[in-house]
């Protein structure tokens, strides 16, 4: 499968991205990449990516940070780390995925952004994933009109009992933010 190359312009460039990146992700060796493929080649992911890892990563090289912030290859990273094993240069492409998550989250780029923040705030509050409350918080950060589109579907699962109206929580509530106050401590170091 070949991908179809953007055109590029100049302007559109951003030459201190791949710095950026290098410095959040403390990976400083994203030049050494030889285009291989192995990282596409051994992620489970690759395919349901807007751009396979391998181009995820040449792109950051060559500066095009609103196509790398726009596209949801990041999001789909498991954190396996099997990129990185396999790298024959050594890069830390996992450790790159997490910097261009923290980043689009940061600047607000991204619908994914948004939900990676409104899911780990529902789970904060219950300890469990809250469906009903997940969308509302969604479409309150992001578009309320979606509340409409999924109205119907949001019906269609309540008649046939799959979706709670309040949400459940779990005992170990405590605990659960105690983890999500150590993933923070752990992020804000990065």
């Amino acid at each position: 499968m070949t991908e179809e190359l953007p055109v590029l312009q100049e302007g559109s460039l951003d030459p201190d991205f791949k710095r950026l990146i290098e410095t959040l992700s403390g990976a400083q060796n994203l030049n050494a990449c030889i285009q291989c493929g192995t990282c596409s080649g051994s992620c489970s992911f690759s395919e349901r990516m807007t751009h396979t890892p391998r181009r995820l990563l040449e792109m950051v090289r060559a500066g095009m940070r609103e196509e790398v912030l726009n596209s949801d290859t990041y999001w789909y990273c498991t954190s396996c780390y099997y990129c990185t094993v396999r790298c024959p240069r050594g890069i830390n492409l996992t450790e790159v995925m997490y910097a261009l998550k923290h980043l689009a989250i940061s600047v607000n780029k991204d619908k994914n952004a948004a939900f990676y923040d409104c899911f780990g705030s529902v789970l904060q509050s219950y300890g469990r994933l809250y469906e009903n409350g997940l969308l509302l918080r969604l479409a309150l950060k992001t578009d309320p009109l979606m509340l409409v589109a999924y109205g119907p579907i949001g019906v269609k699962m309540f008649l046939k009992g799959k979706l709670n109206i309040l949400p459940s929580r779990v005992r170990a509530l405590a605990e659960i933010r105690r983890l999500y106050e150590k993933v923070g401590e752990m992020e804000e170091k990065i």
